[in-house]
């Protein structure tokens, strides 16, 4: 292997990150299994030294030979000079460089990319967008992100903040979002809202996936928040259509791993809802968790 083909994507999410090695030649298209090296995950550090630590995490990344890199971030990114304007899950890197940050500890450049847009990219090339000549893909985890993509590139915006439709409200006298805003899309979907308000219900601690488990053994209450979610979902992804009219919609994230209880429904509604627009594919993410990981990859080598 060639080190100037081995990158590494680094997806810095809210509460876990990501870590894929691949073997990525310049302007070719790798396949999936074939471009693996290495991958792992680890906690999100937080709190004090958060940088020193994330580097310790990936310290191993030296037994291979990594000449650039990628690192994704939900929020609102300077993808031109590396640096994190404003997130709202991970607040303590706010104003922070972070790619020039990790270049001093790791030895290599690394491109800070935002979450959504890397893995839409991602997704876009490698994934469910493949042959469509634009998609719109949505990633649910512990938050939303959105992205528009045209060829390889997801549309950044003229601030750099396009996409984030998480923090669009749908009931301002709702839930309390972190953003600082009531009744997002977030606090109706997004993996943190989804867990504590089960946690709540069963009164002990609770994930989403626990929620999910839930609704499949046929749980009311369940059923019923997973309802207002895909509720919610379906009528984001209707202000999408209406707005772009994309080729494809992709759902993706962890939260869309519940393929029959999230994308499914969604798909359902939305399509019960469309009038005169046309009604794009709904499609389930390819990449899944990961997804974020291979854009990190992709824009390492860009």
């Amino acid at each position: 292997m060639r080190a100037s083909t081995c990158r590494v994507g680094i997806d810095l999410g809210a509460t876990s990150t990501k870590v894929l090695i691949a073997d990525i030649r310049a302007g070719e298209k790798p396949a999936i299994a074939e471009a693996v090296v290495d991958r792992f995950t680890f906690p999100t550090p937080r709190g004090s030294d958060p940088i020193d630590r994330l580097a310790g995490h990936l310290a191993g990344v030296a037994e291979h030979p990594i000449s650039a890199g990628g690192v994704t971030i939900p929020g609102i990114v300077d993808e031109d000079s590396g640096r994190v304007v404003r997130s709202v899950n991970l607040p303590w890197l706010d104003g922070v460089a972070l790619g020039s940050a990790l270049q001093q500890r790791l030895g290599f450049p690394v491109r800070l990319v935002h979450d959504g847009r890397a893995a839409a990219e991602a997704e876009a090339l490698l994934g469910a967008g493949r042959g469509f000549a634009d998609s719109f893909v949505l990633a649910l985890g512990t938050g939303i992100a959105g992205a528009h993509v045209e060829g390889r590139r997801a549309r950044r915006g003229a601030n750099a903040a396009a996409g984030e439709v998480g923090h669009i409200s749908q009931d301002p006298g709702g839930r309390p979002c972190g953003c600082g805003q009531h009744g997002c899309l977030e606090t109706f979907i997004g993996g943190t809202y989804l867990a504590n308000r089960w946690s709540a219900h069963i009164d002990r601690p609770a994930t989403a996936r626990d929620l999910f488990e839930a609704g499949r053994a046929g749980d009311p209450a369940a059923l019923e928040m997973v309802d207002e979610a895909t509720t919610a979902l379906a009528r984001s992804v209707l202000g999408v259509i209406a707005t772009l009219d994309p080729s494809a919609i992709i759902i993706g994230g962890g939260i869309s791993a519940a393929r029959d209880l999230v994308v499914t429904p969604t798909a359902h509604k939305v399509y019960r809802s469309v009038t005169f627009h046309a009604r794009p594919p709904i499609l389930g993410a390819e990449l899944g968790r990961w997804a974020g990981a291979w854009g990190a990859v992709l824009a390492a080598e860009s």
